[in-house]
């Protein structure tokens, strides 16, 4: 029901768009003093575009307006191929791709739900001439067992150079198995203004992840072997937890602007010479606030009931209930300096130099001052820690031009407590001619040299505690590919070189090594057209890990999208056609509620199962529609359907989505 409040009220919102379009301002070229009945019609125009570099690059991104890959719905597939999930759409997930393994770190606690927490050079801005919004929605049933996605965005100008908007994402899942629900939510207010002299970019978000943990099936054989079993409906198979859950609420903003000093006369061939900023000092203010809370309620009943194999070894503080919570507070300020590529007409390249600094507040739980018995909680002590960091660094770069593009780049972090802390990166792109052919060629890595997180070092709860003393990570990243986009063709690699590694072993606590590991991934994408309408998009990873109880991964990954694709009656494409996904036999990493990790573990192996998906895509004009049948291939071959320890996959169903743009 709320749900669909939330669409009528965007809807709403759409017809005054449509109202308040007569007064807005006109578009680029529009003439001003014109009769009403002489203006021409408005050309629906988007632009949009994220910010690179610290926000100091606007790089242009094509509105998604396509069919291709409408299907993949789920958030943890369209953002790594390869993958831990725990089989419910929007709950936590991790890659299983050296590509996509992260290299910076803040509030640890949300790296399992990087879909619901998002960072600002994911976010997009918008010009356009008319108002535009899109809504999409994604239903699976039964009702009783539903999910959905609602998505809302909607951006208008208020005149050529000014544009505010919002978005609103809501994944609202019962799941199908029990205790498996979750709410996600994120708001966006955003706005900005490109003046010839000025330009800010404002954002505020708010985002939620509300998650029962069940902690797993009890018994896999209840996969492996259904026909031994009554229990009807994937719903009826015991788990792990009822009632325990995870809640993480963000309120975050951010502010960059830039102000353009300077001016100078370059050459633009024969039409003559046009003025542009010699320099530009840019500032960003980035304020993020988090609450976690971790519960368990009926504690005391599910520990007896257990009969000494309760989940967790250790109850520290409180044997009634768990209320694990934490807050944590991030204030960075960045001011940069940057000369524009443009004005060095000597050198033809471009330099910025930065400085930053970064205060984070935790306020954690300390053990209580009176421990809780069976009947009676404990009284907990909370300390406030802050700690506080500063980091100088420069770039110079050339991102103009069609042929050869590159930077190379460092940063040192000269105070506080990451002092020692520093990164040194490069990267190149180039374009050439193979044949009749063009490929684009390109190379990035670094070197960083960074100190663990606060939480990896320092943690008190009601089942976990630790304090450790790591010293520095030392990763070395080198990573190329070429694409022959005639050819639909990609080839790429990744390597990760790393000395004292920080994982999560086998307790689920977090450790550091003295091996020096080594992490490999080969990638190759492949676009096959047969006959004009019979179409095989394929990726193929192949991975090395060094250290595999370290760093586990799949050797082999694949995924491959096969589909027929026509137009009927001139107006509506459709593909039809089945996605298959395959991951080779892994220890994949198991997963922990109480500190929403993935750690690893050597008592199963999964994989070694086709995934097969039946979907049907449709575009009508600006619509587009997805039906799709999940998880096609259920007990086909197997019941190995596990993502990992406990998680099974989601049994076969139907599900469904649409994806409306509007211009007016």
């Amino acid at each position: 029901m709320r749900t669909r409040l939330i669409l009528i009220s965007a809807l709403y919102a759409l017809s005054f768009s449509s109202f308040a379009q007569g007064r807005m301002s006109l578009p680029q070229g529009g003439e001003p003093g014109q009769e009403e009945g002489q203006r021409t019609e408005l050309v629906h125009k988007v632009r949009n575009w994220h910010l690179e570099d610290m926000g100091s690059r606007a790089d242009t991104v094509p509105v998604d307006t396509l069919s291709l890959g409408f299907q993949v719905h789920n958030h943890a597939y369209k953002r790594a191929m390869s993958n831990v999930q725990l089989g419910n759409i929007g709950a936590a997930w991790m890659p299983a791709m050296v590509s996509q393994m992260p290299l910076s770190r803040h509030f640890l606690f949300t790296e399992s739900y990087t879909h619901v927490f998002t960072q600002p050079e994911e976010w997009l801005y918008y010009n356009s001439t008319t108002p535009y919004t899109n809504l999409y929605y994604q239903y699976s049933g039964p009702k009783a067992r539903s999910e959905e996605v609602l998505g809302v965005l909607f951006s208008q100008n208020v005149n050529r150079k000014w544009n505010v908007g919002f978005s609103y994402d809501l994944t609202s899942s019962v799941g199908k198995y029990n205790a498996q629900k979750v709410d996600n939510r994120n708001f966006r207010v955003f706005s900005s203004y490109s003046g010839k002299v000025y330009e800010i970019y404002g954002n505020y978000i708010y985002s939620k992840a509300d998650h029962l943990e069940n902690g797993g099936i009890v018994d896999e054989d209840h996969i492996l072997n259904p026909e031994k079993y009554d229990w009807g409906r994937s719903n009826n198979i015991p788990v792990q937890f009822y009632t325990a859950s995870n809640r993480i609420d963000n309120n975050r903003l951010y502010i960059s602007q830039a102000l353009k000093i300077g001016k100078i006369a370059v050459s633009q061939g024969e039409s003559g010479k046009r003025q542009t900023p010699l320099a530009t000092v840019l500032h960003s203010l980035d304020i993020d606030r988090s609450r976690r809370l971790h519960r368990i309620d009926e504690l005391a009943r599910m520990y007896n009931e257990s009969e000494g194999n309760f989940f967790y070894s250790n109850i520290y503080a409180d044997t009634t209930m768990t209320r694990d919570s934490l807050y944590y507070t991030r204030v960075a300020n960045t001011v940069q300096l940057k000369f524009n590529e443009e004005a060095n007409t000597l050198l033809r390249f471009g330099l910025r130099a930065f400085i930053s600094n970064e205060i984070e507040t935790f306020r954690v739980q300390r053990p209580p001052v009176v421990t809780g018995t069976f009947t009676t909680a404990p009284e907990y002590l909370m300390e406030k820690l802050r700690y506080s960091t500063t980091f100088v660094g420069g770039q110079i770069f050339k991102n103009l031009g069609e042929t050869f593009r590159w930077n190379a780049g460092m940063r040192f972090y000269f105070q506080g407590y990451r002092v020692g802390d520093s990164e040194i990166t490069g990267a190149a792109e180039s374009s050439f001619r193979v044949g009749r052919d063009t490929a684009s060629v390109y190379a990035n890595g670094g070197i960083y040299l960074t100190s663990p997180s606060y939480f990896e070092e320092h943690y008190y709860s009601n089942h976990f505690r630790w304090d450790n003393d790591f010293g520095k990570v030392e990763t070395m990243r080198v990573a190329g590919g070429v694409s022959i986009p005639t050819r639909r063709l990609e080839l790429s690699a990744e390597g990760r070189f790393i000395n004292d590694y920080v994982f999560w072993n086998s307790e689920a606590l977090p450790e550091q090594t003295s091996s020096f590991i080594s992490l490999i991934e080969f990638r190759l994408y492949k676009h096959f057209i047969l006959a004009h309408r019979l179409h095989s998009r394929n990726t193929v990873l192949y991975q090395i890990s060094s250290h595999q109880e370290i760093v586990p991964l799949p050797e082999f990954s694949v995924f491959s999208s096969n589909y027929y694709e026509n137009t009927l009656f001139k107006v509506l494409l459709f593909q039809f056609g089945f996605d298959f996904r395959y991951n080779s036999l892994w220890y994949a990493p198991a997963y922990m509620p109480a500190l929403s990790r993935f750690y690893v573990q050597n008592e199963r192996k999964v994989g070694d199962y086709p995934y097969v998906d039946l979907f049907l895509n449709m575009q009508l004009k600006r619509a587009r529609i997805f039906i799709k049948l999940d998880h096609l291939s259920m007990g086909m071959t197997s019941n190995q359907y596990f993502h990992t320890v406990g998680y099974p996959a989601s049994p076969r169903s139907l599900r469904f989505g649409v994806s409306w743009n509007f211009y007016d």
